[in-house]
This record gives C-alpha cells, sequence and structure tokens, in this order.
C-alpha cells in the first residue's frame, strides 16, 4: 500500500500529512515535489533475491553434554564453539551478510584473495578493557575491522563483570571477490596448542 493510501484510509488528510513529522515531501526548486533519496549520494540498486544477503553464526553457545544456563547474563567462554557456520558463504556484488556473533568475538575481513597463512599473527595490540585475549592487529588488505569486543556495555550483575557479547554485525560487499572473514581474538584464530587456523570463513561475491 502506498504511503498516501494508507493515511487516507486512515482517515488522515493530505493537510495533515503534510505536518507530521518525517512526511513533509521533498520540493525541487520549481516547486515540484521530488522523491527523496536516502543512499548518500544517488539511487541505490535494489538487493533482492536469495544472494541479496546471507547470515553467518559468528561463534555459537554449545550445547555438550550438559545443561547451559545463561540466565540472567552468564557467558561462560568455555561453552562457546569457536566456528563460523557456514564457513562459505555466497552472495552477489552489492549484497550484504549479517554476522550473527555469539559471545567474545573480534570480526576481521580481508580483501580477496587473502588466505589465513598470510595474516601477520605477530601484530597484535591488547583490548581496550582488561584483562582479555590480545587482538590480532594486521593492516595489509584488512577491508573492515569490527567492533572492540571489551568495550561493549557491560551485563548488570556479572560476575566476574563482563561486557554484552552477542549482537549482530551486517557488512556489505560492493565488489566481487573471495574475502577472509576471521575472528581477531587471537586465541581463537590460532589454536595455541595445535597452531591450527581455527575461527575463519569466506565470503564469495559474484558480479
Amino acid at each position: 500500500m502506498k504511503r498516501r493510501e494508507f493515511f487516507e484510509r486512515a482517515g488522515i488528510g493530505s493537510a495533515a500529512l503534510v505536518t507530521l513529522p518525517g512526511f513533509a515531501p521533498a520540493t525541487s526548486p520549481n516547486g515540484t515535489a521530488a522523491r527523496q533519496e536516502h543512499d548518500h549520494g544517488g539511487k541505490h540498486d535494489e538487493m533482492e533475491g536469495p544472494l541479496a544477503s546471507a547470515d553467518v553464526s559468528f561463534g555459537q553457545w554449545d550445547l555438550d553434554d550438559s545443561p547451559l544456563d545463561r540466565f540472567p547474563n552468564n557467558s561462560p567462554r568455555t561453552r562457546n564453539f569457536h566456528h563460523l557456520t557456514p564457513d562459505v558463504v555466497e552472495i552477489k556484488a552489492g549484497g550484504s551478510v549479517n554476522f550473527h556473533i555469539a559471545g567474545f568475538h573480534h570480526v576481521l575481513i580481508y580483501d580477496d584473495g587473502t588466505q589465513p597463512k598470510d595474516i601477520n599473527t605477530t601484530l597484535t595490540r591488547p583490548p581496550t578493557t582488561q584483562p582479555a585475549p590480545p587482538l590480532i592487529d594486521d593492516p595489509v588488505r584488512r577491508l573492515y575491522r569490527g567492533l572492540d569486543p571489551s568495550v561493549l556495555p557491560l551485563l548488570p550483575g556479572s560476575t566476574p563483570p563482563q561486557p554484552l557479547q552477542d549482537r549482530v554485525e551486517t557488512v556489505r560487499f560492493s565488489n566481487p571477490g573471495k574475502f577472509l572473514v576471521m575472528c581477531g581474538v587471537l586465541p581463537h584464530f590460532v589454536d595455541p596448542v595445535t597452531g591450527q587456523f581455527i575461527m575463519f570463513g569466506y565470503v564469495k561475491v559474484r558480479r
């Protein structure tokens, strides 16, 4: 239903419509109504279809052999499964990926063709709030660095104090390619015992 039809059915006339905040029509220099664009400088491409977006679970709370009770604000790190699921998703250029983050994780995205072995894991920085494991800080070919998980709001009453960990970060991919996505928390990306790469995946972007 068009906006004007909605208000007419609701009994709101065109005169009242103009006075409602956020519904005043934009006008062109000659006084005619002009449609507003909200894409920072031009009409955006409409994204539709199954390749317009994808969802990735960035860490998961693990139901192993014992129940997990997170009520009211419990986030036990030993019960978090440090993997991306699925580890490969495909979208078209201009589409987006929703990273559903569960746990203390840090989203990093690197340019087309980057492999886990290309990441310099000796370049790290401490999280803003301590104690917490170091964060990988390799800027070479890095396209996106997500929120520092240590500075998110603290959960009231958590013992010891814990930041809010579960959230969603949505990233739009404008160009085609195969992009490395990884967790920037050092022991999540590289297993400290085996040295194997763990928490990473890829976003394939079609033209």
